[in-house]
């Protein structure tokens, strides 16, 4: 059976790379529109189509950054105890980011429709996780390489 699957995959993963190759063939060398050749300003006739697959694409993509792990959790539960343990804790600091975030209108000379206290505020949260992230990041970095050294 996984045998099975591994080659719907693997056919499903080529017939994708096809479609896009023929249609990026297709942008480059196809017909523009009339009124455009030659011109700076030289738009593609597949333009549209290329947009629509590239949706297609970041949907096929979502799907299965969605399903797959949500399939290997329910068939490793010893794992999901880890990504949910992994999922807490970054809760946790978009949380401690979202409590030290400003909601403060800044004084600015233009008027801004972003700036607005919710906007700043999930602007300030996340810079805040991120910062967060970053730091433990480089820490991780610091301590795996120090760990290193007295093994």
């Amino acid at each position: 059976m996984s045998n099975i699957i591994q080659k719907i995959i693997t056919i499903s993963l080529y017939a994708l790379m096809g479609i896009s190759v023929v249609l990026t063939l297709l942008f480059y060398f196809g017909a523009d529109v009339p009124g455009t050749e030659g011109t700076p300003m030289r738009e593609p006739v597949v333009t549209e189509t290329i947009l629509i697959w590239a949706y297609i694409l970041v949907g096929i993509a979502l799907l299965s950054a969605l399903l797959f792990p949500t399939v290997m959790m329910i068939m490793n539960p010893k794992n999901a105890k880890k990504t949910l343990i992994g999922l807490g804790v970054i809760a946790v600091i978009v949380f401690i980011s979202w409590q030290f975030a400003s909601d403060d209108v800044l004084p600015l000379a233009v008027d801004n429709p972003d700036n607005v206290p919710h906007v700043l505020k999930l602007a300030g949260t996340q810079l805040g996780t991120m910062y967060i992230l970053l730091a433990l990041a480089i820490l991780s970095i610091f301590y795996t390489e120090i760990r290193g050294l007295f093994k």
